[in-house]
């Protein structure tokens, strides 16, 4: 199929260039907008990570409750800590959103015993802060996967909402052994 064939993306014109945009209903669209929107918040100018500890050190206790939630399979805490429009670029190669992530939770298909996290870089935007890293679990029954290990790298997206840090975005890709 050309790209003029598609049905996932709309052609713009910009600056006589034709710029490829996907629609609402794709998948691609939110890892567009991700970064349309992070590339206009950088133009604002991002705050350097050693000049806000406390913002700072409340994503890494975010980070820390989010990886205690999933250890537990608390679905509660993860509920209260997702945004209502969290979505995920997920190491099963689909975006799923946070009913179908919670979903996946309650079922045990995400059950782990091990979750480790290496976070290497930590920057602020404004209200939205961006964490990159890598990390790996280690799948238990009842999930398909159990006793599997699975290194990953990832990227959190945290924005700060009504007084606290909300987490609105992950990608996590599957480490190639």
């Amino acid at each position: 199929m050309s790209r003029s064939d598609s049905k996932e993306v709309t052609p713009v014109l910009r600056s006589n260039r034709k710029v490829i945009v996907p629609k609402n209903d794709s998948p691609l669209f939110v890892v567009f907008f991700l970064f349309v929107f992070l590339g206009g918040v950088a133009r604002a100018g991002a705050v350097p990570p050693d000049s806000g500890g406390t913002w700072e050190q409340e994503v890494r206790a975010a980070e820390q409750k989010h990886r205690a939630a999933f250890l537990a399979g608390d679905v509660a805490a993860l509920q209260a800590m997702f945004s209502d429009d969290f979505v995920v670029n997920s190491p099963l190669n689909v975006v799923v959103d946070k009913a179908r992530l919670l979903e996946m939770v309650r079922k045990g298909v995400l059950t782990i015993s091990s979750f480790e996290q290496n976070i290497e870089q930590v920057r602020r935007y404004g209200d939205v802060v961006v964490v990159m890293g890598g990390d790996s679990v280690v799948y238990a029954a009842p999930s398909p996967n159990a006793g599997q290990t699975q290194r990953r790298r990832f990227t959190d997206l945290w924005r700060r909402d009504g007084g606290r840090w909300r987490f609105v975005a992950r990608q996590a890709s599957v480490i190639c052994p």
